[in-house]
């Protein structure tokens, strides 16, 4: 069966530019540098899943010539599978013929639909539709299935499936025109900051995970831990901290209950309170 350093291999390989993730999340690799530290040289890559084998694997899109259309389908209000499946049949059969590249299943029963793209769009999140975004930048999972998830799938799905360019399209001319009218209506009612420091510190981190959320089953509670740590290492009060984990909890895909949420925070603490006694 094919791991996820298999998987990494043969992405490099391509070409593309990979970097790990911590197991079973979407947040970095503790004191990593993220979509950074991205290569597609092999003895990098089998370094990191020597030192950690069950890291998450992640691409930098934008350093691969690779956009994806993300669908999300979270709940009955906001289906990004079911509007850009509309969207598509209502435009007719060169529309449908888009379709016809590589895509992988995500954990949450969306999509993301993999293209070539020969144009610099920035390092964006470009939101086309209700539950539909152009991701340009922003690193996606590879594979989709998040490795707590595909414990379950495995047996159907035979190990990880393989990402190649050459089961890619060229990301179609519509596609370009609809990102770049979805930014010129931002651009007319709100405003975007487009920065990048290329600095990652641990801080960096307990940010990004206050927006991403705590990752999936089986990582959750040590990754709750390890904010709630940082927290209290650089002097935030306690109840600000109470409210930033439930910020962090609340930006799970899959949230603690509030009982195990309060339960583990309360463990955190007075570990911590033990420690300096």
């Amino acid at each position: 069966m094919i791991n996820t350093l298999d998987t990494a291999l043969i992405l490099a390989k391509c070409g593309m530019k990979i970097y790990p993730l911590s197991a079973g999340s979407k947040v970095p690799v503790q004191g990593s540098h993220g979509e950074h530290d991205a290569t597609s040289d092999p003895s990098t890559i089998k370094e990191w899943f020597n030192y950690n084998p069950n890291f998450n694997l992640a691409i930098n899109l934008q350093a691969s010539t690779l956009a994806v259309i993300d669908l999300d389908d979270h709940d009955n209000a906001t289906n990004g599978v079911q509007n850009y499946s509309k969207y598509i049949r209502n435009h007719g059969s060169s529309y449908v013929d888009s379709l016809k590249t590589y895509t992988e299943i995500t954990p949450r029963n969306g999509l993301h639909i993999f293209y070539k793209l020969n144009q610099d769009l920035g390092n964006k999140d470009i939101q086309l539709m209700p539950g539909v975004e152009l991701l340009t930048g922003k690193t996606v999972i590879a594979p989709s299935f998040i490795n707590e998830f595909n414990k379950e799938y495995r047996p159907k799905y035979q190990g990880f499936q393989s990402l190649n360019y050459n089961t890619v399209q060229k990301i179609p001319e519509w596609l370009i025109e609809l990102a770049n009218d979805s930014l010129k209506q931002k651009s007319n009612t709100g405003f975007t900051i487009s920065y990048d420091s290329g600095k990652r510190t641990k801080t960096t981190l307990y940010f990004e995970m206050l927006v991403n959320g705590l990752g999936q089953k089986g990582t959750r509670n040590s990754n709750l831990a390890s904010l709630i740590g940082g927290l209290l290492y650089r002097g935030v009060s306690a109840n600000a901290i109470v409210e930033l984990a439930k910020l962090a909890n609340s930006n799970t895909p899959e949230p603690l209950s509030t009982n195990e949420l309060e339960r583990t925070t309360r463990s955190i603490f007075q570990r911590y309170l033990n420690s300096q006694q």
